[in-house]
Formats: C-alpha cells, sequence, structure tokens
C-alpha cells in the first residue's frame, strides 16, 4: 500500500490500561455464562479441585451450541478471521478463486465483500483490521511481504497488488527483501506487531512503524516465533512458540521486556487472541486430542475449554466489544467461519 495511505493518523480503539509495568497481575475475576458461574484463584492460591466448565451454550459438548452461527458458506477453505475495530464486520482468507484473497463479511454472515483481487499471487493470509479501517496481511512473493490498504476503497474496487497507480505499485510495509507474516496491528494504529526473520533466520516477533517503515526486534528464540496478537491496553504482544519442546503460549511487553511463558502443556497452543479489557486470552489447543478453543488468565491459569459443539476449531478471535468469539471450524467437512457468544467476564 502507499506510504501516503498508511501513513495516516489512525485513532486509538482501545484506552490504555493502567497498571504495573513489570508484568501482568490480574486479579480475582467472576466468569459467568448461561450455565455457570465461578470465582478464579486469586495467583498464589490453591487451585481449586472441582472447577466447573464454562459453557456459554445450553448444550452437551457435542451438541450443536444454541448460539453458534455459521458466517461463511463455501467449499473452499475460509480461514484467519480478524474483527473491525467496531465489531461489526470479520474479515478473513479464502482460496474460492483458486488463490487466497482476502474477504470481509458482517458479523451475521451478510454482505460478503472480496477486497482484494490478484490471481498472480497465491496466499494473502492473516489480515488486521485497524481502527481508521486499514487492513494489512501477509502476501507470498518470493518471500512473504505485508501489505495495506484501504477498505472502503478495496469495497469499490479490490485492492491488487500488481496493478500500478500514479504513484507506482503498491509497496510493502515490511522489509522488500525478508520474510515477513502475520501483522497484528497495535490498539493506537501506529505500529504493527509481525514474524519476520532475524539475522539468523529464524521466526522472531518485531514491531514495525508502518509511517517510517523503523523495526524492532522483541525475541531472540532458537526456535521459530508465531502469530503475535497485540493486546487491547496495548501493553503486552501474546505469540507462540516451539523454544521449549512443543508449542505453547508466550506474553512479552510492546518494549520487549518481561518474557512470560503462559502455558504448559504436552499439547499444541497456539493462536491466542485477547479479551477486550486484556484480562483473558482465548487460543487453540489440541489438549484432549482435538483442536479446540481455551480460556485463561493472563497470568496463565486456565480456564476451561470453551464448548463449540462437534468438530475442531481454531483460529479464534474476539470481537472488540466482547460479545462474541469468532474461529474457524470442520464441523462441516470444510474449514468455515463460525461465531459463538463469548463467556461474559465481570470484574
Amino acid at each position: 500500500m502507499r506510504r501516503r495511505i498508511v501513513a495516516f493518523v489512525l485513532a486509538s480503539w482501545l484506552a490504555a490500561a493502567c497498571g504495573p509495568s513489570a508484568g501482568p497481575s490480574p486479579s480475582a475475576v467472576i466468569v459467568t455464562s448461561t450455565t455457570s458461574a465461578f470465582v478464579v484463584a486469586t495467583p498464589g492460591a490453591p487451585p481449586p479441585t472441582d472447577t466447573p466448565t464454562i459453557m456459554p451454550q445450553t448444550s452437551t459438548a457435542q451438541s450443536t451450541p444454541y448460539d453458534l452461527l455459521r458466517l461463511t458458506n463455501h467449499p473452499a477453505r475460509d480461514e484467519t478471521p480478524a474483527w473491525s475495530w467496531d465489531g461489526a464486520r470479520i474479515t478473513f482468507s479464502s482460496d474460492r478463486t483458486g488463490v487466497y484473497e482476502i474477504y470481509a463479511v458482517d458479523n451475521d454472515g451478510s454482505d460478503l465483500v472480496q477486497l482484494t483481487e490478484d490471481p498472480s499471487i497465491g496466499f494473502k493470509e492473516d489480515p488486521t483490521w485497524s481502527a481508521s479501517g486499514i487492513i494489512a496481511f501477509s502476501a507470498l512473493f518470493d518471500v512473504s511481504r505485508v501489505f495495506a490498504f484501504n477498505v472502503k476503497l478495496a469495497e469499490e474496487k479490490p485492492f491488487d497488488l500488481s496493478e500500478p497507480t500514479n504513484e507506482g505499485y503498491p509497496e510493502p510495509l515490511s522489509n522488500w527483501y525478508v520474510d515477513a507474516y502475520s501483522p497484528s496491528w497495535s490498539p493506537d494504529g501506529e505500529k504493527i506487531a509481525l514474524i519476520m526473520l532475524d539475522s539468523n533466520l529464524v521466526r522472531q516477533a518485531f514491531t514495525i512503524n508502518p509511517a517510517s517503515g523503523k523495526s524492532t526486534q522483541l525475541t531472540n528464540s532458537s526456535r521459530p516465533v508465531h502469530k503475535p496478537s497485540w493486546s487491547p491496553d496495548g501493553r503486552w504482544i501474546a505469540f507462540s512458540s516451539e523454544t521449549e519442546g512443543n508449542e505453547e503460549v508466550y506474553l512479552i511487553g510492546a518494549d520487549g521486556r518481561n518474557l512470560t511463558r503462559l502455558t504448559h502443556d504436552p499439547a499444541y497452543d497456539s493462536r491466542p487472541s485477547w479479551s477486550p479489557d486484556s484480562r483473558f486470552i482465548v487460543f487453540s489447543s489440541d489438549r484432549g486430542g482435538s483442536y479446540g478453543l481455551h480460556l485463561m488468565q493472563l497470568d496463565g491459569t486456565y480456564i476451561s475449554r470453551l464448548d463449540t459443539g462437534p468438530g475442531e476449531a481454531f483460529d479464534p478471535a474476539w470481537s472488540p466489544d466482547g460479545r462474541y468469539i469468532a474461529f474457524v471450524s470442520d464441523r462441516d467437512g470444510n474449514a468455515e467461519i463460525y461465531r459463538i457468544d463469548a463467556p461474559v467476564l465481570e470484574p
């Protein structure tokens, strides 16, 4: 995307939360749903002996939750959902044209629109939506690069990476010559967290300022880092890595300090997404033998698996208003975007 567009001042959609900068310190909370309510132990207290399962639906684990809504319906693969800043729409990637393009749909599944169109680029993935209506995404050329476009303009004419404008061809936000993946906008829209190769050709978490092009390396792991997710309060970036043997979820400050491992399970834990108040993280995991959505506190205290019904569930995305969690499921035979009611989190 042209620097002129991406350099716009992007308004913040969530206020920065106050609190100590040394690390996360959640307090006791009550989590309620239509079928359960319980107190999560204060950090340092012994774990409860009988923690009930959070079920935001009145159903059994293998029945269809009453609030489950299928948002896409196509034989192709629909993946990597991400919410608009106001929770009204969801952007995602799909190969329904034969190559992966970026799409958007209303949060009730209506008003589907294709936002990119370039059959010469086979993979366009991991869209992220800023508060000012800019979507950044990764596109695979000879290397993977991060581009961005104005949504309103793309709704009128899909963004084409190969089509020149009066200002030349669209330019990436990331380095032309370094692989870059999985962008995530900061709440104030001034930076993007993303994955890039470091000098040792290992995928690490970076932040980049789209206006200046300046990048800052956050992690220095011996193993690849995946899928960063910026907290709504702007203080933290969650991601996953195989640093200690298998894929686990980690937390690091937006300044690169206070690296913390959140999950400790032999399963594959990945794809973290934040609650709007930055107190909880929902993530994908195959603990229990199949992929599902799991909830934990900011200190890593595990709460429960969410009920999404039969079939595997992954790639969660918590809506900015806290009402829904969008995710991908293969319950109908191929990957589609679904939505369930999020657990009600009360202070």
